[in-house]
């Protein structure tokens, strides 16, 4: 970071803030805030797209050339429509065909029934030997095998023939069409890609948004919980959703990682639509007419030694004070595992101005929404508070002041000082008051 910009960021954290200035005692003047009540809501916001619940792909196990084609992309189908026909001639021929082996398979097996009760009659008789009836035993099986293969020949020629007709399997709407009328196809039956792809629909009656969560929000929804959704196409209205499902497996992001989570809602106007971008928000916490302050007037045990020098307080009597006071933190080590995601872990206090004295106050707070905290003890309403800068900024203070020193000062401020010790090295003596090696003033002699 560029020096100069590093002292003008500083600069303007110290002088952010929400409320009046007030003298800390040494001087330097710091923000206060109020106790105040106000609603508390903690929301967590995502983005995605909206896609189908079930997506259907309608392929051909027919071959042959498409005579008609029932429905466009765009179109809503009711269930059993007629989508795509093909030539249905050689199916037919072969149903034909599979149809007379049938019966004369069936012909074959009454012939050959009959004779094996002529045989059976005549092997009693004695007038034919064993191995004369078993022959016939044979014929018998053999022509009760041709009429089952016949009627398996039947059966699939059916279904082959029923293949040229391709219909919807549900009510839903159209997504893409793969094929137009007079393409001819083929359809390998063992093909492993399972027949031509035709179409492809779905039922946008329901419809799932698709959102990436980021995992600090992870903790704070879970699974049946309500979702307002934003899109585009429509500013100004907010479709209601709910929580499906969360998935386990996390995506990274230009190092960020996120979680899928998937939200069902209601598409009965046909509104929303695959691929739309959505902006949801889950409210996942609400406190309302509560006392709240601002969050960063909160304090922790670190700040203790800052505070106290910027103030004039004495660190000892604080930490006794925090000591004593054994304040909990909030219940966030309470509750079910969303509750305390949703609150700040740890111990806080704050500096309050209490009769024009400036007092250390253990506080408990309950759910934020990283703006304003909610405090459920410790405070009442009205009181003034100051906000301080934490430890952590009061040290990058002091490395950057460290590092100007380091450095010879800060850029642009030093250079014309430096430039008038030179011509004073030059030109005349020092004045006899900065004479002195103890950089103590002297008086000029008489």
């Amino acid at each position: 970071m560029n020096p100069r910009d590093a002292v003008l960021a500083f600069a303007l954290v110290l002088t952010a803030g929400c409320g009046s200035p007030r003298d800390a005692g040494d001087g330097q003047k710091y923000e206060t805030a109020r106790v105040e009540r106000r609603p508390v809501v903690l929301v967590v916001e995502a983005s995605g797209v909206i896609e189908p619940i079930r997506t259907v792909e309608l392929k051909s196990k027919a071959s042959g050339e498409i005579l008609e084609i029932g429905a466009d992309t765009g179109d809503t189908v009711r269930a059993g429509a007629l989508l795509v026909r093909i030539d249905p001639r050689t199916p037919r021929n072969r149903l034909d065909q599979a149809v007379a082996q049938w019966n004369a398979a069936k012909a074959k097996l009454a012939n050959a029934q009959s004779q094996l009760a002529r045989g059976r009659k005549l092997l009693g008789n004695e007038w034919i030997n064993q191995a004369d009836y078993d022959k016939l035993v044979l014929d018998a099986a053999t022509a009760q095998s041709e009429v089952v293969a016949g009627r398996v020949a039947v059966d699939n020629a059916r279904i082959a023939l029923d293949d040229t007709e391709v219909r919807a399997p549900g009510a839903g709407t159209i997504l893409a069409k793969r094929v137009e009328r007079g393409q001819v196809i083929s359809s390998p039956t063992m093909d492993v890609g399972g027949g031509t792809l035709l179409m492809t629909m779905a039922d946008l009656s329901q419809v799932r948004a698709r959102v990436r969560v980021d995992e600090t929000d992870l903790g704070k929804i879970a699974v049946g919980m309500p979702a307002s959704i934003a899109v585009a196409s429509f500013p100004g209205r907010r479709f209601a959703g709910e929580i499906e499902k969360i998935e386990p497996q996390a995506v990274v992001e230009e190092n960020v990682t996120l979680f899928p989570v998937l939200i069902t809602l209601s598409n009965d106007e046909r509104l929303l639509r695959p691929g739309m971008n959505v902006d949801v928000r889950f409210e996942v916490a609400r406190r309302d007419d509560v006392l709240t302050i601002p969050v960063t007037a909160l304090r922790t045990e670190r700040d203790v030694d800052t505070t106290a020098s910027l103030t004039g307080l004495d660190p000892a009597a604080i930490r006794a004070k925090l000591d004593s006071a054994a304040t909990p933190d909030g219940g966030a080590n309470a509750g079910s595992a969303r509750d305390s995601a949703t609150r700040l872990g740890g111990s806080f206090w704050v500096v309050v101005e209490r009769n024009g004295v400036l007092e250390a106050v253990p506080i408990a707070t309950g759910i934020t929404d990283l703006d304003r905290v909610e405090v459920t003890q410790g405070l009442a309403e009205g009181e003034s508070l100051l906000v301080l800068p934490s430890s952590s900024l009061v040290e990058a203070q002091e490395r950057l002041q460290n590092f100007m020193r380091s450095r010879g000062g800060i850029p642009g401020m030093n250079q014309k000082s430096q430039g008038e010790q030179g011509t004073q090295a030059q030109g005349s003596p020092r004045p006899p008051e900065q004479r002195s090696g103890t950089g103590v003033p002297q008086r000029p002699r008489s």
